[in-house]
């Protein structure tokens, strides 16, 4: 008798613990802030009219609030194409409007040795202050359009 209203009593337990999880987890969500949220962003870089291969290309966010770990950032490939990453990867930017930084390094030294040079591109195109590209990222997939530096 004592051993079956044990049985009862842990039923009851697994019962109100089935019924109460569901609940207890939906409550520990919390929303997004706009900034973690990423939209895929994909562009060109050209330089002197060509597409240009190597360029870093970093979107600084105009809104203040955004943290400054938050710097969309891309590497172009042999066609200057770029698809953007935040948090990894080619994952896209946030939505909003950015200052666009782009610097090219390219390689020096012997092919045993390579290093990487310094930046070959207008300075103006390297700073914040000075930059004059800007883009608005979309919420949703965005092509910016091409990045023409001369």
């Amino acid at each position: 008798m004592m051993q079956m209203m044990r049985n009862q009593i842990r039923w009851r337990r697994w019962v109100w613990v089935a019924l109460a999880l569901p609940a207890l987890v939906s409550g520990c969500g919390k929303a997004q802030a706009p900034w973690e949220i990423v939209y895929p962003t994909s562009g060109v870089v050209k330089y002197q009219g060509k597409p240009l291969a190597g360029a870093v290309v970093t979107l600084i966010p105009l809104d203040k609030s955004v943290p400054d770990s938050v710097r969309p950032t891309a590497i172009t490939d042999e066609e200057g194409g770029f698809e953007v990453g935040t948090y990894s990867s080619n994952d896209g930017a946030p939505a909003g409007e950015y200052k666009v930084l782009v610097l090219h390094f390219p390689t020096t030294g012997t092919p045993e040795y390579p290093q990487a040079g310094p930046n070959d591109l207008p300075a103006q195109f390297s700073r914040a202050e000075t930059t004059p590209l800007k883009v608005t990222v979309d919420e949703e997939p965005t092509e910016l359009k091409a990045f023409e530096i001369e």
